[in-house]
């Protein structure tokens, strides 16, 4: 799977993986794993359970962030 990226190998955000563990998110957020399970659950995440753990989408993170900056419910 290709992976396109801005030309510093990461896209807009600093992101530069299409899937993150949820311990990750809750870093780059500042939150613990269980808000990020419970943002999940809301569905303001997505992840995928392809793997053994569930990893959440780059696309899911970008748009929570851009929902939230723009003033969004979160």
């Amino acid at each position: 799977m290709t992976n396109i990226v801005g030309s510093n190998g990461k896209d807009g955000l600093g992101l530069d993986r299409l899937l993150y563990p949820v311990s990750k998110v809750a870093e780059m957020f500042s939150v613990s794993n269980k808000t990020v399970h419970r943002l999940l659950q809301r569905g303001l995440l997505q992840s995928s359970s392809a793997l053994r753990h569930k990893m959440v989408t780059r696309a899911s993170i970008e748009k929570f962030m851009s929902t939230a900056s723009n003033g969004g419910a979160i």
